[in-house]
């Protein structure tokens, strides 16, 4: 028995972490490696195993992540091996071994060591005879007709219902990966490194770094709110917590981004790495039942985690990826709406331009509560950290802020914040940068420094990629000619349902009685509203070219009281003069224009096409000043 460590049965019940000591790494044979019977049809996989050291015995569970090295048989019955990493827990007063980490010492050696005894039988007092207990099938008698999940006792799921059924199976496992803790006390804090499936008692203590909106569903099973939060700890790692229901009132109030609390009562699943960007390998649920006490910060948490990326390698990040930027917040547009694809709900965005010492800037969107009041936050150039942004190759590269009151931090406690302002404060805000987006949406005013020129559109053979994926350019142009003599007005004839799926966007047609048919909604009114589209050149020193202008901005360019309904009931009553008036006094106005260009198939004929996004007037002043400014950059 040389070859197996002397008490290491006794010892790991004793210790119950492998964190007490990081050098004790026992030698053990494997007697039995058993599957867990998945009789519940559930995906999860998992392995119960016996352990040796010659004397003793235990049963335990390896983790998941070495389920791959049991089917590739590289560990069988006999085999020999090095624990490096484990945790005990009592389940039902008794003791089970989680082996976290091993390596094999001898995969083969042919026969069992010893004649072991189950420690729990020696520490009650009972004999053991040196016989190796029955392995039992993991969820007792599958022929029984009762559901597993209510004939037996399963300590890693949450099951509030009564048990008396005496084949209880301290293994079977749930449905869902999903575990119920108990309440911890403060005084013993688990890190966020070293949570996992098979706790059943922990308390953390973190910073919170984030904290998302309340948002609301509504679906068949009825009506709910949610909201989230990132909690970093002084281990360096950070895990998402979601509030459901009843916890959002009770917690949404009173927890605040940067303080520092300890959490427990919460329940641990697996995250889902495609919508949550925390290091940690879980999610916690809280509830109304869980208990958050705010403690006293002695800064041995970090504010935040970051792993800066300089804004000019954003070029060589892959779309999708997720990175942490620190930059000076050099322009911020108005907010806007759109419709989400997904949900059909209208979205507030604001459009940031990030600068940093790199000498490079890009676009970054700011969303939802965040976005309407950006202006006014961000208005006097402060730096600010991006964290976990999502990279887009739309219109260049362009990020997207994370969510929530932590996704964009303003002078963070990080060093990187006095080496970003020195730069700026030394000249940065008046260089030339190197833009590395080229999209542009409808509410941000185009820099000086951003514009092109009108012939840059055939030039540069913008739109014309072949990618299916469209241009965009800034400018400033007059118009010289626009389009009005359209049958009927410059205008098309939309449906009047406000709502999804229509929302005054679709075409309907009239029908022969005079009332108005929308396909999209399958209605029929006896009105409908106009919206503008029609055609212009647009002209500067270099060029000039055809655009496409609709409703937005026409009303820009009109004036934000002049409608299209407008326009056709004052042709209908003052005749042609009164339409003509508002072209006539749009022509010839200068311009800060953004154009959509993309290749097009018109009349079996590909052509390029120009389509006005934004239009800003000319603030001739303001202009003045970036000219002098750009002229100074020169020298």
């Amino acid at each position: 028995m040389s070859s197996l460590s002397n008490n290491a049965i006794a010892t790991l019940i004793k210790n119950q972490t492998h964190g007490n000591d990081t050098s004790y790494c026992p030698v053990l044979q494997v007697l039995k490696v058993l599957p867990v019977n998945n009789s519940q049809g559930t995906s999860a996989e998992r392995y119960r195993v016996i352990l040796s050291d010659g004397v003793h015995l235990a049963q335990g569970m390896f983790a998941t992540q070495h389920n791959h090295r049991i089917r590739e048989k590289e560990v069988t019955d006999l085999s020999l091996i090095r624990i490096s990493d484990y945790m005990t827990n009592v389940v039902q007063d008794k003791s089970l071994v989680i082996v976290l980490g091993f390596e094999i010492v001898n995969p083969h050696p042919g026969h069992k060591i010893g004649s072991p005894v189950d420690i729990g039988k020696v520490n009650s007092g009972g004999g053991g005879g040196g016989v190796v207990p029955q392995v039992k099938p993991m969820y007792g008698n599958n022929n029984n007709n009762v559901k597993a999940e209510k004939s037996y006792s399963n300590p890693y799921a949450n099951n509030n219902n009564n048990n008396n059924n005496n084949n209880s199976n301290p293994y079977a496992q749930s449905s869902a990966p999903i575990i119920r803790t108990n309440n911890a006390s403060s005084s013993s804090i688990t890190p966020i490194a070293n949570l996992n499936m098979y706790q059943n008692r922990w308390t953390i203590k973190a910073r919170i770094t984030s904290k998302g909106d309340i948002r609301h569903w509504s679906n068949a099973k009825g009506d709910g709110s949610l909201f989230s939060i990132d909690l970093l700890d002084s281990s360096q790692t950070d895990v998402r917590a979601t509030f459901f229901k009843e916890a959002v009132d009770k917690f949404h109030p009173i927890l605040q981004v940067d303080k520092v609390y300890t959490c427990s009562g919460g329940r641990l699943k697996a995250a889902n790495q495609q919508y949550n960007t925390c290091k940690s390998a879980f999610e916690i649920t809280f509830d109304q039942n869980s208990e958050i006490r705010e403690e006293q910060d002695t800064g041995e948490i970090s504010q935040q985690n970051y792993e800066f990326c300089p804004i000019v390698d954003l070029e060589s990040i892959d779309p999708g990826k997720m990175v942490d930027v620190i930059g000076v917040v050099k322009a911020m547009s108005e907010p806007s709406t759109i419709v989400s694809k997904k949900t059909g709900k209208e979205i507030i965005k604001a459009e940031m331009v990030l600068v940093d010492d790199s000498g490079a800037e890009v676009n970054c969107t700011v969303w939802g509560d965040r976005a309407t009041g950006a202006v006014q936050e961000f208005a006097d150039c402060p730096v600010v950290a991006l964290r976990r942004a999502r990279v887009s190759d739309f219109g260049g590269r362009t990020l997207s802020a994370a969510g929530g009151s932590g996704g964009i931090m303003i002078r963070p406690r990080v060093e990187e914040v006095q080496r970003v302002q020195r730069w700026w404060d030394a000249g940065g805000s008046g260089g030339v940068t190197k833009s590395l987006s080229t999209s542009r949406t409808a509410g941000r005013f185009p820099a000086f420094e951003e514009r092109k020129v009108v012939a840059a559109i055939k030039d540069e053979h913008l739109g014309q990629s072949g990618d299916d994926k469209p241009d965009w350019v800034s400018f400033k142009a007059t118009f010289s000619f626009i389009k009005s003599d359209k049958e009927g007005g410059a205008w098309y004839t939309a449906c009047p349902n406000t709502e999804e799926p229509c929302k005054n966007r679709y075409k309907v047609a009239q029908m022969g009685d005079g009332s108005y048919h929308c396909e999209r909604c399958g209605q029929t009114y006896q009105n409908c509203v106009r919206r503008f589209i029609f055609s212009a050149t647009v002209a500067d020193d270099s060029s000039t070219t055809w655009v496409s202008v609709f409703d937005d901005q026409a009303k820009a360019l009109f004036g934000e009281a002049v409608t299209a309904d407008a326009v056709f009931e004052a042709m209908n009553e003052q005749g042609q003069d009164a339409y003509d008036a508002h072209f006539t006094k749009a022509n010839f106005t200068d311009w800060i224009i953004t154009c959509k260009v993309k290749q097009e198939m018109n009349q079996d004929e590909m052509r390029v096409k120009s389509s006005i996004q934004s239009i800003h007037p000319m603030d001739y002043a303001k202009e003045g000043r970036s000219l002098m400014k750009g002229i100074l950059a020169m020298q």
